[in-house]
């Protein structure tokens, strides 16, 4: 797997080149404690077998929702995080999975569905500019794109586009059909979710991620059975994400999704 492929290389450097370091009471018996060395093979030696998941064999609990840090004794909350001085609104948690999905699938496309100030859409320009080895293009998409800080604008990686979400027809679909793959959609607008979905889903291909924040932490009905449509569009959970902190320790609950 390529998710631990670090792990491995920094496991296997230690055994070949310091061999009598790794014995107790050398480097490694501090470095590479009885803790550590249980969680490295935790890493490696994992069974993946079951990593995608259809949503329909989930359920919606979760281990700790993401944003009830704000109702506690913080400094700062999910909601007031920024980046370069714009705000993000992203969870701690999402912030620390996405470059490893950047990282992993390295896609030439990230489409963002709301912009707000920018800020997200700033950082995964800099986290793809970074993680990727022949770094693509990130658009985002809002009806309120005058809300968007100049700071963000400069990114040569980052394009904003004005467009009213409420119709999937105001899409462009011959900009869509240019976009090179591998994509990664990010919904954070909140608007037609579904039917945004759906109209979308016609320009992704097999390994193309789609992530859906923040609505699905709700499990209504609506939800429910928006989720049966993407399980029958052919989408997977990936639980590698869903469940790195704990079952569904993300804004986007169940819906870290690849297509197959």
């Amino acid at each position: 797997m390529k998710l631990a492929s670090e792990h491995k290389a920094f496991w296997d450097a230690c055994h070949k080149n310091y061999p009598d370091q790794m014995r107790p009471g050398g480097f490694g018996g501090q470095l590479l404690g009885q803790r550590t060395n249980a969680g490295i093979n935790a890493v490696l030696n994992a069974d993946h077998s079951d990593r995608f998941a259809k949503p329909s064999d989930r359920d919606w609990m979760s281990a700790i929702h993401p944003f009830l840090a704000d109702q506690r004794s913080t400094k700062i909350g999910a909601l007031a995080m920024t980046y370069r001085g714009l705000i993000i609104y992203k969870t701690p948690f999402d912030l620390a999975l996405y470059p490893r999905l950047i990282w992993e699938l390295q896609p030439s496309t990230i489409l963002e569905l709301g912009s707000a100030q920018g800020g997200s859409g700033l950082w995964f320009a800099d986290k793809m500019s970074v993680l990727c080895e022949n770094p693509g293009e990130v658009h985002s998409f809002d009806l309120y794109t005058k809300l968007v800080h100049e700071n963000a604008r400069q990114h040569p990686l980052l394009s904003f586009h004005q467009i009213d979400l409420s119709v999937v027809a105001n899409f462009d679909e011959n900009f869509l059909m240019s976009l090179p793959h591998p994509w990664l959609v990010i919904d954070d607008a909140h608007v037609q979710i579904f039917s945004v979905f759906s109209y979308l889903n016609k320009f992704l291909v097999s390994g193309d991620y789609y992530v859906i924040e923040d609505n699905p932490v709700y499990a209504n009905r609506e939800i429910i059975d928006g989720f049966e449509l993407i399980e029958k569009a052919g989408f997977l959970i990936d639980t590698y994400y869903t469940d790195a902190f704990g079952t569904n320790v993300t804004c986007a609950s169940n819906a870290w999704l690849r297509k197959s």
